[in-house]
């Protein structure tokens, strides 16, 4: 079973939201900024509230675009996964154990079609599909590659929320603190 079983992934900024967090039904949470350390505490909390955490290690300070980062996020911050737009990363993160999110941005057409291939390339377990306010490309893309799709990015309201998951969206990520638990 994949770790979305709740369909809001709370994508956090502010690691002042984790004490909400381990109150209400997600099972996965996206940590999208902080250092090092303070990453590594909140994923403590997390795990142990049973959520699973993924750590987006292009945004976090203190790691680099390295390897030896995707380790430190395995070894140190004890994370589940990782978040990356960058393939590399992707490659030994899914060598070393940890679950692992590509995320695509759909600026043009050229940036979707080289999305795919770099998914098709890299074995993500997860895609990333951004921003989330465009049900048909979130189809395309489902119909193009075989990993599970969770979109996000300017999702503000529940009825946008309904209709990426309608468009075959497994789970929504969303930092807009109200759409954490409407399921």
């Amino acid at each position: 079973m994949h770790p979305f079983v709740y369909p809001i992934v709370p994508a956090i900024r502010d690691l002042k939201f984790v004490e909400k967090i381990v109150q209400i039904p997600v099972s996965s949470v996206f940590l999208l900024e902080g250092d090092i350390f303070n990453t590594q505490n909140a994923t403590q909390k997390l795990k142990e509230n049973g959520k699973k955490v993924f750590v987006h290690i292009d945004l976090i300070n203190g790691l680099g675009r390295d390897e030896a980062s995707v380790k430190l996020v395995k070894e140190f911050v004890c994370a589940d996964g990782i978040i990356t737009t960058r393939s590399n990363l992707i490659v030994f993160a899914n060598r070393i154990g940890l679950m692992t999110v590509q995320r695509i941005f759909l600026i043009d057409s050229k940036a979707v079609e080289t999305g795919i291939q770099q998914i098709k390339k890299h074995k993500a377990n997860f895609v990333e599909v951004l921003p989330g306010l465009i049900p048909d490309m979130i189809r395309f893309i489902k119909q193009s590659v075989e990993q599970p799709i969770i979109s996000g990015g300017l999702v503000s309201t529940e009825n946008q929320v309904k209709k990426i998951l309608a468009a075959g969206a497994i789970a929504v990520s969303t930092s807009k603190e109200n759409l954490w638990n409407i399921f």
